[in-house]
């Protein structure tokens, strides 16, 4: 199913993140850690790990760069989530088997349960000047635009993207009002170093983010 938008031009990707209090070189960063965590696995760890690694160290690197901007660790209805409490925006890490391709919508590793369902439901809402205006702020959060950082990693080949699900659907998602890619096929090696986990928790990385021409 198709998304209503998908911004992928450099120069739109950078606009449209702004508009969104953001920018690619903070989420390519949570990308970086995320994918240093999952290469941290080894045979010994659950079968599980290596995603469970990706999705903790993502999402605690996601808070790590968005809190000091005013952002908020948001738990509502037990999903981890970030939230920007100024605009009415969540953001979830979400593990994907697919991102940055037009011809499928990425999908969830693992399905998503009823909590998540509601909440892209209610979140809905904020595409409504009229409801954002009225809403009390005690609602404003509960009812939060929730978006996704859909992350795939297999390998070499990592993707990335910033979407806006319309609806979940038997546990996945189900159309997107829209999808700001990141990190397109072949892009990755010429993003970003190889590092640790350790590495990557204990320093800020300035990413230089070029495109391959």
């Amino acid at each position: 199913m198709a998304a209503d938008r998908i911004v992928e031009q450099d120069y739109e990707v950078a606009s449209r993140l702004d508009q969104l209090g953001l920018s690619a070189s903070e989420l390519i960063s949570v990308v970086q850690q995320a994918v240093a965590a999952k290469a941290n696995f080894v045979l010994n760890h659950p079968l599980n790990a290596a995603g469970q690694l990706s999705y903790i160290y993502g999402t605690g690197a996601l808070r790590e760069v968005l809190r000091p901007k005013g952002w908020q660790i948001d738990r509502t209805d037990n999903i981890e989530a970030t939230y920007n409490p100024a605009t009415g925006m969540k953001i979830v890490f979400q593990n994907a088997d697919s991102a940055c391709d037009d011809a499928r919508d990425p999908k969830g590793i693992s399905d998503k349960g009823p909590a998540a369902t509601k909440a892209v439901d209610l979140g809905q809402m904020n595409l409504f000047e009229d409801f954002e205006r009225e809403a009390q702020e005690k609602l404003k959060q509960a009812n939060a635009a929730l978006w996704y950082l859909f992350v795939y990693i297999n390998g070499d080949d990592v993707r990335a993207e910033l979407s806006f699900p319309k609806r979940i659907e038997e546990g996945q998602f189900k159309g997107f009002n829209e999808r700001i890619y990141l990190i397109r096929r072949d892009e990755w090696a010429s993003i970003t170093p190889t590092v640790t986990v350790d590495e990557a928790l204990a320093q800020d990385f300035e990413i230089n983010v070029t495109r391959r021409s």
